[in-house]
């Protein structure tokens, strides 16, 4: 858990070294750095304070004399529960340290920061979202769009022969490459997926993304943070309350707004509901993929927590669930006895859906990979079951608690081998963990309001209310525990109510760029279960 005492020693010794550049602000640190000494400061950060992993990167052009871009790298330091933000501040044309060197999950953030606002990194980056050759760089202010270049899919990367035919050949002369596009049964319409076999097992992949993309950030960048609440929800709509509660939470910590406890209490029972829904959804895939036949009983179970959320919030999904403040509505009248009567039948038939699954040979035996290490797990920057099931014990509701999390008793289930086979495992126990929770939480469910009468107004009302409050200028990031991993909002404002620049961080970004390490070794009748366990969403992996 976070410890205050741990933030001050780091504090000392960070404002030591940096001096008047450092700044802490609800928790965080802050240091600003130019890049002649940006590599040593990151090697410093993760070498002698132990901030193993990077959560984001966010570029934003800026007017400033001194500088006229500002790139915000987030670490995570997850033995102390401390955030450092580090603001590297650099001019057009200047050449960008890679640190990917350093964390290998960098290469696809830097990726992306280089297409959307025409940087030049050290290394050189391929587009990661857009196509190959365009020179439209969203991000860019007063940025002049031309039409979009036609691409095509690449070729196979070449693979080496031994010329000298009287030598033994090399091993790669066996492999053979394998393209999974969209209409794959395998991919389900997420990305292009090149595959290579030796020829049996599988020895490495190649990801291309960026079919669904929505520009979301650009999006939310021309909305004020009461527009952008109602947008959130369709980043992931199999878990949709996350990430809308996720904005409120950063909104209400950037602008120091209490919530009433009656509002956490159902925001926790909403947050709960969607994993539950979430994990369904990603059990249910497994069992497909896998020809059983208790695909369909754990989508009847699904629909029982949608009419849950549909008659709560009108939305079968759980959208607008939250506002600014609090909660949209309080929990209808026979909501409670309704969820009881769910919480019991989904209990029984998950039990009986378990038993039956692994009680067979095949199924076990389909989910057995390779095993994937925490070593790698850390590497990649993987979050949520994905990283528990590696055997590393770290989940946001138990190391940062948000609300009242730290006064409800519940257990974080952990893996030991990584595989498949384990996050099936991880998820089937986390729904037990979540109904435990929500069941505690209705058992005790605070009296009063659900919003306080300061922010029960309408849209107008709203705008006039923030525009009295003192307005943060101060990068922030804050996240929660979703059902596939760490999500959150990395967020700075600059004038009035809409962002100066917004990155969304989510799970299924950094698994869909770990998608080597998590099928290396898998045959090829088992890659659509490894995959179909990670639980990757389009909408969190191109947002």
């Amino acid at each position: 858990m976070f410890n205050w005492k741990e933030f001050e020693k780091t504090k000392q010794v960070l404002s030591h070294v940096s001096g008047n550049r450092y700044k802490d602000d609800w928790g965080q640190h802050h240091i600003s750095v130019r890049p002649i000494e940006f590599l040593d400061w990151i090697e410093f950060l993760k070498e002698d304070l132990g901030f193993f992993v990077m959560n984001e990167i966010a570029g934003q052009e800026h007017s400033s004399q001194s500088h006229e871009l500002e790139i915000v790298y987030c670490l995570l330091n997850m033995g102390t529960h401390q955030r450092v933000n580090v603001h590297l501040l650099v001019n057009k044309g200047e050449i960008i340290p890679s640190i990917t060197s350093y964390f290998a999950h960098a290469d696809w953030m830097e990726r992306e920061q280089a297409e959307m606002l025409n940087l030049n990194f050290s290394s050189k980056k391929e587009p990661l979202l857009l196509p190959r050759g365009q020179e439209n760089f969203p991000l860019v202010k007063n940025a002049t769009f031309k039409a979009w270049p036609d691409e095509s899919t690449p070729d196979f990367p070449a693979l080496r022969f031994n010329p000298n035919k009287s030598e033994a050949p090399y091993p790669e002369e066996s492999y053979v490459w394998k393209m999974y596009d969209l209409f794959s049964p395998i991919t389900l319409g997420t990305f292009e997926w090149q595959v290579c076999f030796n020829p049996v097992n599988v020895v490495d992949s190649k990801t291309r993304i960026g079919f669904h993309h929505q520009g979301l950030e650009l999006l939310f960048q021309n909305k004020d943070l009461i527009q952008i609440l109602q947008l959130t929800d369709k980043i992931n709509l199999s878990s949709a309350p996350n990430y809308s509660i996720a904005w409120a939470k950063t909104v209400e910590e950037m602008f120091r707004i209490k919530i009433p406890e009656r509002a956490q209490a159902i925001r926790i029972v909403m947050l709960e509901l969607a994993r539950v829904s979430d994990h369904l959804t990603v059990l249910a895939m497994i069992c497909r993929e896998a020809s059983q036949n208790e695909f369909q009983l754990l989508i009847n179970a699904r629909e029982k927590v949608l009419e849950l959320f549909e008659k709560f919030s009108g939305h079968r999904h759980g959208l607008g669930v939250a506002k600014i403040g609090g909660v949209k509505e309080d929990l209808p009248h026979g909501w409670i006895v309704e969820y009881q009567d769910v919480a019991n039948v989904v209990t029984k038939a998950l039990k009986l859906i378990h038993n039956s699954l692994i009680s067979r040979p095949r199924f076990r035996e389909l989910l057995e990979g390779e095993p994937v290490n925490a070593q790698s797990i850390i590497q990649w920057g993987v979050s949520g079951p994905a990283m528990r099931a590696a055997g590393l014990n770290f989940d946001l509701r138990k190391s940062q608690p948000f609300y009242f999390y730290q006064d409800i008793d519940f257990d974080i289930p952990v893996g030991i081998h990584g595989s498949a086979y384990d996050r099936y495992l991880i998820r089937y126990e986390e729904l037990f963990q979540s109904l435990r929770i929500i069941t505690q939480v209705i058992d005790n469910l605070p009296l009063g309001e659900v919003i306080p009468p300061d922010f029960d107004k309408n849209y107008l009302e709203l705008v006039e209310v923030f525009g009295k409050l003192e307005l943060p200028k101060q990068w922030h990031y804050s996240a929660l525990e979703a059902p596939g991993g760490e999500a959150g909002f990395l967020v700075r404002f600059s004038e009035g109510l809409k962002p100066a620049r917004i990155k969304i961080k989510t799970p299924g970004f950094s698994l869909a760029q770990a998608l080597p390490v998590f099928v290396r070794g898998l045959r090829e009748d088992q890659l659509s279960l490894g995959l179909a366990s990670l639980g990757i969403s389009r909408w969190e992996m191109d947002r």
